[in-house]
């Protein structure tokens, strides 16, 4: 009789260790990771024209959701993360696509990365932003009014760029900063994850143009001199 009480309450504990080990995995693989899928950008080139930047071409570019310009795939070594249990919640990670732009003929930006960063939420700016990583290393544009959509394993975010502190500068117009020159669709497919994302692709403040954004600084005053 002692035997059998004995090996019921070993079952409970044995029990009760398992689910307090399993519940916790289940848990952490609600979390969602971005798998692939492509962003599409729209670009008010009339607006960019008027400051200088003509986008006169672009390379290893896909085909953008409608009423977009330009498609960008995303590239494998995305790890943006996030938890959808109790409404939108960001982990970390980027976004990070393969393509690219070039303005002016002389400035050549892509592959591109969205990420996020706290210090860059200032009025209408989220914190999301994009980046350039194959020339200037430098955030490009802050996203505003982000609005994320889940449905079972797909993603889709919206959001309007705007013209970052960085960009302003090269262009030797700070009013410029802020402005609203386009809009961006993320639709991505999500895979399941246990894995959190070690760092977050924060973005990198510029103080100074690097050679090849003061490269497109001159060509831009010379636009600006030729249309003056």
């Amino acid at each position: 009789m002692q035997h059998n009480r004995l090996t019921t309450t070993l079952g409970l504990v044995t029990t009760a260790v398992i689910a307090t080990l399993v519940v916790p995995v289940q848990a952490r693989a609600s979390n969602l990771q971005v798998n692939s899928g492509v962003t599409s950008v729209f670009l008010d080139e009339p607006l960019l024209e008027s400051v200088g930047l003509d986008l006169t071409g672009a390379s290893n570019t896909v085909s953008p959701s409608s009423d977009f310009l330009v498609g960008f795939n995303i590239a494998p070594n995305t790890n943006f993360t996030f938890n959808n249990n109790n409404g939108f919640s960001l982990i970390g990670g980027s976004i990070e696509h393969s393509g690219s732009v070039t303005f002016n003929d002389a400035l050549t930006v892509g592959n591109f990365s969205i990420g996020f960063d706290q210090s860059r939420a200032s009025g209408s700016a989220s914190g999301f932003f994009v980046k350039d990583t194959i020339t200037t290393n430098a955030v490009l544009f802050d996203i505003a009014n982000i609005a994320p959509a889940v449905n079972g394993n797909n993603l889709q975010i919206n959001g309007d760029l705007l013209v970052s502190q960085e960009l302003a500068g090269v262009l030797n117009n700070q009013t410029l900063r802020g402005a609203a020159v386009g809009r961006a669709q993320t639709n991505a497919t999500t895979i399941t994850t246990t894995t959190v994302p070690t760092s977050s692709n924060q973005s990198t403040r510029v103080p100074e143009p690097t050679s090849a954004l003061g490269f497109l600084a001159v060509g831009v005053g010379m636009i600006t001199l030729r249309k003056g």
